[in-house]
């Protein structure tokens, strides 16, 4: 007698979504990459000082404070979400309008660490560098901005890969590195073509409910060549990081390979978990293999 399964995979994505939804998984993804630069890029193992018992306390890490931000932006920017011209509207917007007190919660959750971890590690040095990442993250989605144009820094063609991808290089790798005096313009642009190699299969999944009110990519070039754009996008992501952090170059390209057939098989027909779930989920691969290298 076989059993059917389909309600236990039911609950268990009943479950799932939640979490997704309201932008937690996301938010690990930020924290995963915010992660790995400061392996790569600031000894963060070896950063720290003594306190005054003679312990050694580590350097406050930016991870957990770029993934609260993360709930606090993504949450802000559903905030201004509309149906395309034909009333479509992605799953996530559909659960988000019928679960506001969901997305609400995370965005509180956001800011209460934030307020907490700015208590403790703050400083206006640190405003500075986040600065211009919040002033681009609030004019992003705001309609009144650029309001003949559809509302919003997202409204202007092309832009929104560019916006996403810079914010999140600047974020989870140029402050890092910044404030441990690290920085390079490679660190940076190894950020960016990642993730905009991520981004663009997201672009090629809502073509259709961006059509007229945000034209992105796709819209341009067509889904196929957004796909293969990406593709040579995360090829330059992983010369950068065999070249600036000396990746195990075997490894790294079975992990790199397995992310492109994963972009390429890409397409709007796949459910939302393909591309919510497994695609913002390759971050954690990333930094997986950064933490198992010296055992490879």
């Amino acid at each position: 007698m076989t059993r059917n399964i389909h309600p236990v995979i039911n609950i268990f994505l009943g479950l799932l979504r939640p979490f997704i939804y309201a932008n937690f998984w996301v938010a690990g993804a930020v924290w995963a990459l915010t992660r790995l630069s400061e392996f790569q890029l600031t000894n963060w193992w070896e950063a720290g000082a003594m306190d005054e018992y003679g312990y050694f306390v580590l350097n406050p890490s930016f991870a957990g404070v770029n993934a609260a931000g993360t709930l606090i932006v993504y949450g802000f920017a559903r905030l201004f979400e509309s149906p395309g011209d034909e009333g479509l509207q992605s799953r996530i917007s559909q659960w988000r309008s019928a679960m506001p007190k969901t997305a609400q919660l995370s965005m509180g959750l956001g800011v209460a660490y934030v307020a907490i971890w700015w208590a403790l590690y703050g400083s206006w040095n640190l405003l500075f560098l986040y600065a211009g990442a919040i002033a681009v993250a609030a004019l992003y989605p705001l309609p009144f901005i650029l309001r003949k144009s559809g509302g919003g820094l997202r409204s202007i063609p092309g832009l929104k890969l560019v916006v996403i991808a810079a914010v999140w290089a600047y974020v989870t790798a140029v402050i890092p590195s910044v404030h441990e005096g690290t920085f390079t313009i490679g660190v940076f642009f190894e950020r960016f073509w990642w993730t905009a190699a991520l981004t663009l299969p997201f672009d090629v999944r809502d073509m259709m409910v961006d059509q007229g009110s945000i034209r992105t990519l796709p819209h341009m070039v067509g889904s196929r060549n957004t796909v293969w754009l990406a593709n040579l996008m995360l090829w330059f992501s992983f010369y950068l990081q065999i070249q600036l952090f000396e990746m195990p170059l075997v490894y790294t390209f079975g992990l790199y390979l397995l992310c492109s057939i994963i972009i390429v098989l890409a397409n709007p027909k796949l459910d939302d978990l393909y591309y919510s779930l497994l695609i913002e989920g390759l971050p954690f691969l990333l930094l997986g293999l950064w933490v198992l290298s010296p055992y490879l």
